[in-house]
């Protein structure tokens, strides 16, 4: 991926027309938060609420039946999130309701990263579908495919599993997630292969203008994939230290009255190819504060703050372009562990952040003086990663 820096006038221009142009269902420049906007998610033909809600995080039966009763019709989750809790929280909420057909449900698999076995895929996902309490989800997913793994894209074996799954009436649709550094050449090899009909990636306005990124979206968009963001806000909070929370201050927004998170998500849904963004939402003033970012366009003025605020904290925060400093690095992913420690530091999730970590190969986690430094000088945003990496180290070891 090139370095996502992005065009202040692109951006601002781009913003500026979705502002007069975007139309969303249903929404007037005063809608109300109740009044979700809707969209046909890509090759799938399902009308899907452009807000979705994320559940990595523990997640409250009471406010997954407040978020479905607002419109939220998208839950995305997963096998790993809380070790399958949050699938049987969701689970117990959609049969209590009786809300299961009002909802596009989405879980994932991560098997498939250590066992090759194609498998694998029914496995997991026939536990996956007794903790949701239903015979079926709407879309299955191979969860955080990495770079190196672009192979199995391709693998008729995994492509005839998921063919099986259809078939058997267990998913209807398939896709994958991806933060990766490689992104770029994920998306892209999920616009060739054929049969991904849906994807959700990283994807925020740190990141969104980067060239190779867009030309990638373009292509995955011209294939008619289903366009899922994710971690769209990832960028409107920086490392938790002092240091980096009062150089955000400094740059005055939220003395003009400028909500970063609110204005992140309006950012990418500017974006006409990007259908829907998840947020891991977790009470009800964020999914207020969601709901009316989606219902109401980013304006000319919201637009230029926000550029103006991504250009002056642009040194805080890791944007994931770890092919610029990890080929010096001994095959070491700063990329990761810098995601990593964000989790425990900007997101107060320290255990799932330690868990994370210590997953990684001992070898994708360890760097001696010379890596350190070396992909400090290769950071193109000036971010001090040397600290950052031995910060980490010293967190979640």
């Amino acid at each position: 991926m090139s370095t996502p820096c992005g065009s202040r006038r692109n951006f601002i221009k781009t913003a500026a027309v979705a502002g007069g142009a975007l139309t969303l269902a249903g929404n007037a420049a005063n809608a109300t938060v109740d009044e979700m906007p809707s969209v046909t998610l890509g090759r799938t033909g399902q009308k899907v609420s452009r807000l979705g809600m994320g559940t990595s995080w523990t997640v409250q039966p009471s406010f997954v039946q407040a978020a479905i009763l607002s419109g939220v019709g998208y839950i995305d989750s997963s096998e790993t999130y809380e070790n399958g809790n949050s699938e049987s929280t969701l689970g117990a909420v959609l049969e209590r309701t009786g809300k299961r057909k009002d909802v596009y449900l989405v879980t994932k698999n991560a098997g498939f990263r250590e066992n090759g076995d194609p498998a694998v895929f029914e496995q997991r996902l026939n536990k996956s579908l007794e903790r949701l309490k239903t015979d079926y989800v709407d879309a299955y997913f191979l969860h955080g495919i990495k770079g190196d793994q672009i192979p199995v894209l391709f693998d008729e074996n995994v492509k005839n599993a998921f063919e099986k799954l259809r078939k058997a009436g267990k998913i209807r649709f398939a896709g994958l997630s991806c933060h990766d550094a490689r992104l770029v050449d994920v998306v892209e090899a999920a616009a060739k292969c054929g049969w991904i009909d849906q994807i959700m990636i990283q994807y925020n306005f740190r990141t969104m203008n980067a060239d190779d990124l867009r030309r990638a979206v373009d292509k995955a968009s011209e294939a008619n994939i289903g366009l899922v963001a994710m971690k769209t806000q990832g960028g409107s909070e920086p490392f938790a230290n002092d240091a980096a929370r009062k150089e955000t201050r400094l740059t005055g927004l939220l003395e003009k009255g400028f909500s970063v998170p609110q204005a992140a998500i309006k950012a990418v849904l500017a974006d006409e190819r990007i259908q829907v963004v998840v947020s891991e939402m977790t009470n009800r003033d964020q999914l207020k504060e969601n709901s009316a970012a989606v219902t109401n366009p980013l304006s000319p003025k919201e637009a230029r703050l926000l550029e103006e605020h991504r250009a002056k904290t642009a040194h805080l925060y890791c944007q994931g372009c770890g092919h610029n400093c990890e080929p010096g690095t001994g095959g070491a992913r700063v990329a990761d562990v810098l995601r990593h420690l964000r989790y425990h530091e900007a997101y107060g999730k320290r255990e799932q952040a330690r868990e994370l970590y210590q997953a990684l190969p001992v070898l994708e986690r360890t760097f001696n003086d010379q890596a350190l430094y070396a992909a400090e000088a290769a950071c193109p945003h000036g971010l001090p990663v040397a600290q950052l990496l031995k910060t980490a180290e010293r967190l979640l070891s």
